[in-house]
């Protein structure tokens, strides 16, 4: 699950065995970003399936509250480029028959496609479009979205996995 820190809405990632309660063991997203650009590198690819606005797939870490909190922007740096599978206060929705979150499904059913060989730019369309679909048609909105550091964002469209 993701979870933006109440105060400060930075986005951390919890843990199977960590509170939403209480972030102290929790991965805050800016630290990972910054650990993959630690060293210099050609291409950091990242792919999330966690939402942050507070909901979980099968209830919310702040719902108990109702509160949901739309996550601080991350602002990229170096050479990366970020697959989530939901915006803004949107949650990740389990696709029950598929055994996966939606966005996860989508990104497997493609790179086995293609085995790998797909272009980032075919890639976000397909899964932007794939999961739009398939959560509306449950009665959900979920829609992925790519955030590129500014540093490629004339070059990334053409990335392949492989």
């Amino acid at each position: 699950h993701g979870l933006p820190d109440e105060n400060t809405r930075e986005p951390y990632l919890i843990p199977v065995d960590v509170s939403g309660k209480d972030l102290q063991y929790a991965v805050s997203l800016n630290n990972v970003y910054s650990k993959l650009n630690e060293y210099p590198t050609k291409k950091v690819s990242v792919f999330l399936d966690a939402c942050f606005s507070g909901g979980a797939r099968n209830k919310g870490l702040l719902a108990v509250k109702g509160i949901k909190l739309a996550p601080k922007e991350e602002k990229l740096t170096g050479n990366m480029v970020v697959f989530a599978s939901s915006s803004g206060e949107e949650s990740s929705a389990v696709y029950s028959e598929k055994q996966h979150g939606y966005f996860t499904y989508f990104l497997l059913k493609k790179l086995q496609e293609t085995s790998g060989s797909v272009s980032f730019k075919n890639l976000s369309d397909y899964l932007v479009q794939s999961v739009q679909k398939e959560t509306g048609l449950s009665g959900k909105i979920q829609t992925p979205n790519i955030s590129v550091s500014p540093a490629i964002q004339y070059g990334w469209e053409n990335w392949k996995l492989k």
